[in-house]
């Protein structure tokens, strides 16, 4: 909070929020998937329910299945990924859904597992 605010009143909620221990841990999770820094990513395999929001929750699913995938944790990153895709498509995100695009495109093998092709099925045909 401001404090010596002229007129004493709290600024409105867009430009200030509360920045507790979650949110630091969630800011964290996604600095370290987009830097490639497994360390960050895989010790906060919990922060994802931390946030209220489901959209938010989606895509630091997101960031958590490119953490594991960074650390070669295949079948955890696409089973993450997956359980962010459905609520990207239940809420119709084009934002998820482009994150888990992405996710996959970071992925290449000659022969899919089962949970690269059931995010393959899921992801494939979408259109927001």
């Amino acid at each position: 909070m401001i404090e010596g605010s002229s007129d004493g009143e709290r600024p409105p909620w867009p430009w200030v929020f509360t920045f507790d221990e979650s949110k630091i841990a969630a800011v964290r999770v996604t600095c370290g998937a987009k830097l490639g820094l497994t360390a960050w990513t895989s010790t906060a395999v919990h922060t994802p329910t931390a946030t209220g929001h489901a959209k938010q929750r989606a895509l630091m699913f997101m960031d958590v299945a490119a953490g594991h995938l960074a650390a070669g944790r295949v079948e955890a990153a696409f089973a993450l990924g997956g359980q962010a895709l459905e609520i990207g498509l239940q809420y119709r995100s084009g934002r998820i859904v482009e994150r888990g695009r992405s996710l996959r495109r970071s992925f290449s093998t000659s022969s899919p597992s089962k949970a690269v092709r059931e995010f393959d099925e899921r992801l494939h045909g979408v259109h927001l």
